[in-house]
C-alpha cells in the first residue's frame, strides 16, 4: 500500500470560483478567449460547475472540443490544478488526442493531468497498491493470447473438454463475469454444483484465478475490478484518490460497463470523515468529510455499440437518477453533415427505445437528396453500389475522402471489390483487432504466461 499518500495529493489548495455569475475574465465571461466560436449550448457544457454534468453529444456536435475547453476552463480560472483532474475515455488515440488539444490550450499548464484510458489509469492506481492485494508493484498483464494459454492448459488438466468446454466458451464467460464484478467465490455461491458442467466451470474459474496470483499477474478484465475491490476494501485508500481527484470526466459513457460505472462511483464517492487523510490540505465539510468530486460524462444513447462486450445503456439513460442535482446539456448543432443526412437520421433513431431524445440540425444547408435503392438480391445490391459512388463523384467536386463502399462483413467487402471493373474503396463493420496480426502482437505482447514478471506497454504507469 501506497506509504506516502502525499506524494499522489494535490501541492496545494486551488482557489474555488464559483463560476456561475459570469463576472469578467471568469468562467462563463463574454471576454473567456476558451469560449470564442462555441454555440450556446457548447458554452453551457464548458462553464457549468455543479456535482454532475451529463453532456448529451450527438455525432459531429463537436464533444471533444467542449470536453477539452472545459478542462482548460477549469485549469485556467484556477478552480482546479491539472493535478486534480482525471479525465477518462476508451482508447489510447482518444486519450492522446484530448491531451494534445488540452496543451495547446493551456501550454505548460497542463502538466499533471491524468488523461487516460480506464484500464491505464487502474494499473497506475494498481501498481502504487499492489502490497494491498499481496502483489508486487512489477505484477504482469496478462493479454487476451496469454489468458487463452493458460485456460487451454487449465482445460486439459481437468479433461474439461470432455464436458463441451472451448478456450473461447470460457474465457467468454470469465470475462463477462469479470466486467460484472463477479470473481470465482462470489460465482461459486450461486452456481448449481449438481449440474456437472456448471461445479466443472467453478473449478476452472477458480483454478485460473490461483494461477494468476502465483505469476504475480493480472489479466486485462482484473484491471478494472480489482481497483474497484481495492477502493471498497480500503476506504482510506480510496480517499487518498477521491481527494486528489476533485473533476473526474469520462467521455463515451453510454458504452461503459458495469465495473466501468462502478469505478466512477466510487472515484466521485464523498469522503468520509473517519477516513480523511490527517494530512490534507483541502477544506473539509461541515461534518468533518470531502465532498464528492464533480462529474462530468459526455455520450449519446443512440451511439452505443458495445453492448456485446457488456456495455449497459442504463448508465446514461439512468444518469440523473443516479445523480439527483445533475445538469443535462443537448448538443444537437451538427457541424458533418448536411440537413438532409441528420433528418433521416432523426426519422430512423427517433424509434429507439432508451435514449435522450434529440433533434440532430445543422447550418450547412439541406444538401442532395438521399436516395434510397431496393435490391432483391445481393449481386444487384453489391454490382450498384460502385455505380453509384462513381455516380456522386462526377457531380461532387473533389474532395480528401472519396466516396467509399462499407459492408458488414469482410467476405461482402471482397465481393462488392469484385463486382465491378471500376471498384471503389470497400471496407468492413468487422475492423481487425488491436492485437491481432504477427506486428501487433509483437508490439502489444510484452507478457506472457511464465513467474518471470513483464510489463504490458500500454499500460505501464508513467
Amino acid at each position: 500500500m501506497s506509504s506516502d499518500p502525499a506524494a499522489i495529493s494535490p501541492s496545494r489548495t486551488p482557489i474555488i470560483l464559483d463560476g456561475r455569475s459570469g463576472a469578467d475574465g471568469g468562467p462563463g465571461s463574454s471576454q473567456d478567449p476558451l469560449l470564442e466560436g462555441l454555440n450556446p449550448e457548447q458554452r453551457e457544457a464548458v462553464v457549468y460547475r455543479g456535482p454532475a454534468l451529463l453532456i448529451v453529444a450527438g455525432a459531429g456536435s463537436g464533444k471533444t472540443r467542449v470536453l477539452t475547453h472545459r478542462i482548460a476552463s477549469l485549469i485556467e480560472s484556477r478552480e482546479a490544478w491539472p493535478s486534480q483532474i482525471l479525465a477518462i475515455t476508451f482508447t489510447n488515440k482518444a486519450a492522446a488526442e484530448m491531451r494534445e488539444r488540452v496543451e495547446s490550450l493551456l501550454g505548460q499548464a497542463s502538466e499533471g493531468m491524468w488523461i487516460s484510458t480506464f484500464h491505464s489509469a487502474c494499473v497506475r492506481i494498481l501498481r502504487r497498491e499492489a502490497e494491498a492485494f499481496g502483489f508486487t508493484q512489477n505484477f504482469t498483464i496478462y493479454d487476451s493470447a496469454d489468458s487463452r494459454v493458460l485456460i487451454k492448459r487449465i482445460i486439459k488438466q481437468l479433461d474439461a473438454d470432455t464436458l463441451g468446454f472451448t478456450v473461447s466458451s470460457v474465457s467468454g464467460r470469465i470475462s463477462k463475469l469479470k466486467n460484472e464484478l463477479s470473481d470465482a467465490d462470489t460465482f461459486a455461491r450461486t452456481a448449481n454444483f449438481n449440474d456437472p458442467a456448471e461445479a466443472m466451470f467453478v473449478e476452472i474459474f477458480r483454478q485460473y484465478t490461483r494461477s494468476l496470483a502465483s505469476a504475480n499477474a493480472f489479466d486485462f478484465d482484473d484491471l478494472i475490478g480489482q481497483t474497484v475491490y481495492l477502493f471498497r476494501a480500503f476506504p482510506k485508500v480510496a480517499a487518498l484518490y477521491q481527494r486528489r481527484f476533485r473533476h473526474v470526466l469520462v467521455d463515451e459513457y453510454q458504452d461503459t460497463n458495469h465495473a466501468q460505472y462502478s469505478l466512477i462511483r466510487e472515484l466521485t464517492r464523498a469522503v468520509a470523515p473517519e477516513d480523511v487523510p490527517v494530512d490534507t490540505r483541502m477544506s473539509t465539510n461541515g461534518m468533518g468529510g470531502i465532498d464528492g468530486a464533480s462529474l462530468t460524462v459526455v455520450g449519446d444513447s443512440d451511439q452505443s455499440i458495445y453492448a456485446f462486450r457488456g456495455a449497459d445503456i442504463r448508465n446514461i439513460t439512468e444518469f440523473e437518477r443516479d445523480f439527483p442535482q445533475s445538469k443535462v446539456v443537448l448538443l444537437e448543432q451538427n457541424y458533418r453533415s448536411t440537413q438532409n443526412i441528420l433528418t433521416a437520421a432523426n426519422a430512423v433513431i427517433s424509434n429507439n427505445f432508451d435514449r435522450k431524445d434529440k433533434k440532430l440540425w445543422t447550418s450547412i444547408g439541406d444538401g442532395d437528396k438521399i436516395v434510397g435503392f431496393t435490391g432483391t438480391r445481393g449481386t444487384t445490391r453489391r454490382s450498384s453500389s460502385p455505380t453509384r459512388s462513381r455516380s456522386c463523384t462526377r457531380r461532387a467536386p473533389p474532395t480528401r475522402r472519396s466516396p467509399s463502399s462499407t459492408a458488414p462483413t469482410r467476405r461482402r467487402a471482397r465481393s462488392r471489390r469484385s463486382s465491378s471493373a471500376r471498384p471503389c474503396p470497400t471496407g468492413s463493420w468487422a475492423a481487425r483487432s488491436s492485437t491481432s496480426g504477427r506486428r501487433s502482437r509483437t508490439r502489444w505482447r510484452t507478457s506472457s504466461p511464465s513467474p518471470t514478471p513483464r510489463t504490458c506497454w500500454r499500460c505501464a504507469a508513467s
